[in-house]
C-alpha cells in the first residue's frame, strides 16, 4: 500500500490563516500582490512611449502604484484604490489596455477591498 494522508482537517471560526497541504503552501497575500504587480508593470510596459492624453501623469502614478504594491503590506488600501481609479480614468476609452485594465481593476478589488 501507498502513503496516505491521514490527518484530518476541522475548519470552523476564523479561517482566513495560510492553508499548508503536504507542504504546500497557498493563499497567501502576497502571491497576489506580487501577481498584481506583474499586470500593472506590464501595463506600464505597453503604455510607455504611447502617445496618450496625459500621458507623463500616466506613467508617473503607474510607477507610484507599482511602487506601493512593492512596499507590501505598508502600503495603504486607499492609496492603491486611488491611484489606480485616476489610471482607469486616464486610460478610459482606450481599447487596447481594456483586457489588462478589467484584470488589475479586478485583483485590486479582491486586495485592497
Amino acid at each position: 500500500m501507498g502513503h496516505r494522508i491521514t490527518n484530518k482537517v476541522s475548519i470552523g471560526g476564523d479561517n482566513s490563516g495560510r492553508i499548508t497541504q503536504t507542504g504546500i503552501e497557498a493563499g497567501g497575500a502576497e502571491s497576489a500582490v506580487s501577481s498584481l504587480l506583474e499586470l500593472v508593470e506590464r501595463l506600464t510596459t505597453e503604455v510607455r512611449g504611447r502617445d496618450l492624453a496625459k500621458q507623463e501623469v500616466l506613467e508617473d502614478t503607474l510607477t507610484d502604484l507599482a511602487a506601493d504594491l512593492r512596499a507590501g503590506e505598508a502600503a495603504e488600501p486607499a492609496v492603491v484604490r486611488s491611484r489606480w481609479e485616476k489610471v482607469k480614468g486616464l486610460l478610459g476609452g482606450v481599447v487596447q489596455f481594456s483586457e489588462l485594465v478589467a484584470k488589475i481593476s479586478d485583483q485590486v478589488q479582491k486586495i485592497f477591498a
